[in-house]
Parts: structure tokens; sequence; C-alpha cells
């Protein structure tokens, strides 16, 4: 099966440009250590995209890219954008054990299809392996199955097959996954599987050494399918003093429960988009002014603004 790259330009998804420009964001406050520092260990598909930024914009030198489309490797390696990227080739669950993961790391793992086990046991040797400071950041695609009335519990059967019966409610029905339940389930799951893994990570380690995760993000958002992303920071409870003055709560888009940041990306005109810019940063508490433009599209736009694509056609 040829891979999603091929039916997607990664590039010109708005609402993933806007997440991966609030990441950026998010990963510039850690302080445990200089960012520079840190390696980063993504999924970047031939476009290397975020690859792009985060070396740009945070100066991340030590990279590594899991690909798992191994037939295609003269396309990926032609497409490199850096020599510091390294190449790891094969399924996730087989290249992560290869990365040495006792360096600080932000691992952002980016992938296009649903929760699975192969997903949680990423999950889990990540949290395992990584030292204090770590970020993950885990998004899978969550577009809801046609809701069967006749069989109403088909599509839950299929999710505990999928990632194991005993990390689904026996009492979930397919209703509960309509509209974006399955993003809301699929985050709840993610938690807990970074939750018990520290459980048996701590259960040997004096209290402040035992290690604790701390979401600050929960994204939704639809260009061409449904997807969530929930992450974090993993420290020493001995370094919370640390966590605290990253300030991530400042962040408009922190979220360190299950009420999610919708990226919903407005549509505007360049003339409405300059309306608006003339007057950002809003006061607190004020309302800009919107000319013809639809209330609904100026409340999104306020939200991103800072991150909102300025993709463009260039016509010769």
């Amino acid at each position: 099966m040829a891979g999603t790259y091929r039916e997607i330009n990664y590039r010109l998804r708005p609402a993933k440009h806007v997440e991966r420009l609030m990441l950026s964001d998010m990963f510039r406050r850690l302080k445990f250590a200089n960012i520079e520092s840190y390696q980063y260990v993504g999924l970047g598909s031939v476009y290397f995209t975020d690859f792009l930024l985060f070396h740009r914009a945070l100066g991340l030198s030590s990279m590594t890219c899991v690909e798992k489309e191994t037939y295609d490797q003269t396309r990926f390696n032609d497409n490199l954008p850096f020599s510091n990227i390294t190449m790891e080739w094969g399924l996730t669950s087989d290249r992560l054990p290869n990365i040495n993961l006792s360096l600080r790391t932000i691992a952002w793992l980016d992938y296009d299809g649903r929760l699975s086990t192969v997903v949680l046991d990423d999950i889990r040797h990540f949290v395992g392996a990584s030292p204090s400071g770590s970020v993950l950041v885990v998004t899978v695609q969550c577009n809801p199955e046609k809701f069967d009335s006749a069989n109403p519990r088909k599509n839950v059967a299929r999710l505990a097959n999928e990632i194991g019966a005993e990390k689904v409610d026996p009492a979930l029905d397919d209703e509960a996954l309509l509209g974006w339940g399955c993003a809301d389930l699929f985050r709840r799951i993610i938690i807990n599987q970074i939750a018990d893994t520290l459980d048996k990570l701590n259960g040997v380690r004096s209290e402040p050494q035992k290690m604790q995760f701390e979401q600050t993000v929960y994204f939704q958002y639809e260009d061409d399918a449904r997807m969530m992303s929930v992450g974090g920071v993993l420290f020493d409870r001995g370094q919370k003093l640390i966590f605290d003055q990253c300030a991530f709560s400042d962040l408009e888009f922190y979220r360190n429960s299950s009420d999610p940041f919708r990226i919903d990306i407005p549509k505007l005109t360049t003339k409405e988009i300059a309306l608006l810019d003339r007057q950002m940063p809003l006061p607190v508490g004020a309302s800009p002014t919107l000319g013809s433009i639809p209330l609904r599209d100026a409340q999104q736009y306020v939200r991103i603004y800072r991150y909102f694509p300025n993709f463009v056609a260039v016509v010769s």
C-alpha cells in the first residue's frame, strides 16, 4: 500500500500547519535544558515539514525520522532537507528501541492511522526509556465509524479488538464514538497508558525521582480527516519547579484535561484577514470590527491569528 504522502501534501494542510507552530511555541518554553541540546524524533513523511520548522525555529540539531515506507528510500533520501537528520527505516515498534532515548527528547509520534496496540506499545517504550524533561506528543486519526442502530456496539467491538478489550469500557456503545467522541476516548486511553507505564516505573524509585507526566496540549482538527493530538512533559517530581517555570499555562492553547483546543480554520479573504490583523492583538474583553466578516469566522481567526497559514497561489 502506498504511503499517505502520495495522496496528501502535508505542507498544505492548514490546521496541521497551525498545530506545528503551536507545538513549536510550546517546545520553546522548555527550561529543563537548552532547547538546542534536545534531540527530535518524528515521523516526517517525504516533506519533512516538522523537521524544517523545528530545526530553523528551535535550533534542534540531532533529529531522527522513523519511516515505514522502506520501498521508497531513494525518494526520501533525495528530499532530506538537512544533513543532521538520521533515517530509521521500518515500523516504529522496531525502530524506536534503536534510538538512544537516554537523551532529553522531543518526540512527535504523528501517526496517520487510528489508535492501535502498536501505538500504545510505542508510548510505553518512550515513557519507560526517556529522562526528565522529555516531551511526548501523539497524533492519531479519529474519524467516527458509521453508526448502525441495528448493531450499536459493532464499532466498539472492533476498537476493543484493535487496542485490547481491557482498555474499552464494556458499557460503551457506538453512539459515544460519534462526533469527536472517538477523539476523547483515544485521549483518555493514551493518558491511561502513560499513567500505567509510570506506575510500574516508579515502583522502585524514591519520591523525588518518581516520574510524572503533565498534559499540556490536546488538539482536535480536521483537514482531510479528523485528527487528535495529546501531549505533555515527563519529569522527575523533584523538578516540578522547573516544569512550573516553563509557564505552559500562559499559552492560549494550553490544555491539561479532556477539554480540547479545536483548531478551526476560518474561510477569509486576504482583505478580511488584513482588516482583522490591524486590530490584533485585541485588548482583553474587546470585540473586533467585522465589516461584512461572519462573526464565527472572525472569532476563529482571533484565536489562531498568530499561527494562521499564509499559503498563496503564485500566478506567473
